[in-house]
């Protein structure tokens, strides 16, 4: 009996992985999972889609999924044309059929633009642990219910400054939440803007940090000693002995006040700080990344790796010179060595990296180039892929090289929900994108257009045989995303502006 059972067991956590996504990260907090997610998929023509429901309004959170169910955010519904908001709603989905089963208020302290390229207050994705779920509104106030929807407990805080980034995403460790925002419940909602910030200071009472609650009762476990920029998303992984730490980092656009810019590693257990690094004018605006024994980040037209033990820096590769690259010319795809690249104003789109097998990944600032480096080799290799891809049924799909269509910003009802001309630009370059996700032996991008490109990560050369798809989530110029995918039980959810949507057979 037990030879038969065998197998099972082995496979069991293959099969709990594939079917849960609690957290934007995933499972195990990498963005990384096994399994096998369509390769190309449309939601303009309704390819590969399974369901897809209205939202009541814009939202930029991933969809996660636990138990059979989908949690995601938006913001409460507008009956006009509408740029700002505060309170978001905390919603809940059966995940086979896309029928709503609840909703709750999340209210905010503070209002914001919507659907801004860098966050709004629904920029923090949910968690949840097959018992209880927690939504996060960015603007003050986070609340944890159960999958009946009865609230369990929640917290309010005013933010210090302005959030210009897509940031910190909540996640989960040792049956805690680990947030990020700043320890103050007494401070006046002007200081949740730039202007009411700046004459508060700089001061660490005002710096904003990683906090851990618990996630059964909701009481506070920690508060990291190091701070956390505003701009920065914060990594869980482990020390060559098995220890759980988190990388996060300091620095980025608009002074945020916490120091030294630069990166943290900290013990998951407790906030305590294992090392600093300080690194002068980090660019905060990506994933904390870090593999084995190291820590990978970017910075001008470098790529630079830290000893994951100590924090002292251990080589560099330069991203712009000797690159292998492969354009788009004359209607084809053409790859050139030793290519010396034109100098970039920063060096990825903003929170695309990712370290997957030996290669750390990301989308470049300009040009339309996904780039990758090896990282035991130091080879920098860069592929063009179209802009967008316009596709209607009947007709052939057609690729757009140089330049997208801008964005209707108009929700499910038909209400522009935007302030900002730039939010319905191409999303590459200056604006808070969606990390990627890998499921086996594919990488999804989703672009704010709602353009994603599939490739082949473990390809041999990054070139067009590595791209698997370009495929899209809905309408060109009808379709705005700043979510990540999700993927549980062979299926990959999105979310829009409009709608959530899975794919899947």
């Amino acid at each position: 009996m037990t030879r038969h059972l065998t197998p099972l067991l082995l496979c069991l956590p293959f099969l709990l992985a594939a079917a849960e996504w609690p957290q934007t990260s995933g499972p195990d907090g990498n963005f990384i999972v096994p399994g096998n997610a369509p390769a190309a998929f449309s939601g303009a023509i309704g390819d590969a889609v399974k369901w897809r429901v209205p939202l009541p309004n814009t939202g930029q959170g991933t969809p996660i999924v636990s138990g059979g169910r989908v949690f995601v955010t938006s913001h409460q519904p507008v009956k006009a044309d509408t740029q700002t908001g505060a309170a978001i709603l905390g919603l809940c989905f059966d995940a086979k059929t896309g029928k709503e089963l609840w909703r709750r208020v999340i209210p905010g302290t503070r209002t914001t633009d919507l659907s801004s390229l860098f966050n709004d207050n629904t920029a923090a994705s949910p968690v949840a642990d097959g018992k209880r779920v927690v939504f996060t509104n960015v603007g003050g106030t986070v609340k944890c219910f159960d999958y009946d929807g009865n609230e369990l407990w929640s917290h309010t805080w005013t933010p210090f400054g302005r959030h210009h980034a897509r940031a910190h995403e909540p996640f989960l460790h040792n049956g805690n939440v680990i947030l990020m925002h700043a320890p103050r419940q007494d401070l006046p909602v002007a200081a949740a803007t730039k202007a009411g910030a700046k004459p508060l200071g700089r001061g660490r009472k005002y710096w904003t940090h990683l906090r851990a609650y618990n996630l059964a009762t909701g009481k506070f476990a920690w508060q990291a000693e190091p701070g956390t920029s505003v701009h920065s998303t914060s990594l869980l992984g482990k020390l060559p002995g098995g220890r759980a730490v988190i990388l996060t980092g300091r620095g980025g656009g608009h002074q945020p006040p916490e120091e030294p810019y630069g990166l943290s590693l900290i013990d998951a257990a407790n906030g305590k700080r294992i090392w600093d690094a300080a690194i002068a004018k980090y660019p905060a605006a990506q994933n904390a990344a870090l593999k084995k024994n190291a820590a990978h980040f970017f910075i001008g037209q470098e790529h630079r790796t830290l000893d994951l033990l100590t924090g002292k820096p251990r080589g560099a590769v330069n991203l712009s010179r000797d690159v292998t690259l492969t354009r788009w010319e004359n209607g084809r795809h053409v790859t050139r060595t030793n290519q010396n690249m034109p100098k970039a104003r920063k060096p990825i789109t903003y929170f695309t990296n990712l370290i997957v097998g030996d290669h750390h990944y990301f989308r470049s600032f300009s040009g339309f180039l996904i780039g990758r480096v090896q990282l035991s080799t130091g080879r920098v290799e860069y592929l063009q892929v179209p802009a967008q891809v316009i596709r209607r049924k009947g007709q052939p799909g057609q690729r757009l090289w140089k330049k997208a269509l801008p964005n209707d910003m108009k929700n499910a009802a038909g209400f522009l929900a935007t302030q900002d001309k730039r939010n319905a630009g191409n999303g590459w370059g200056h604006v808070s994108a969606a990390p990627p996700i890998v499921v086996g032996t594919r990488i999804y991008w989703p672009t704010m257009i709602g353009t994603v490109y599939v490739l082949n990560w473990n390809s041999r050369a990054l070139d067009e045989t590595a791209l698997a798809s370009v495929s899209d989530l809905g309408p060109a110029g009808k379709t705005w995303s700043l979510s990540s995918l999700a993927f549980a039980d062979g299926h990959l959810f999105a979310r829009t502006l409009k709608e959530l949507i899975c794919f899947g057979k």
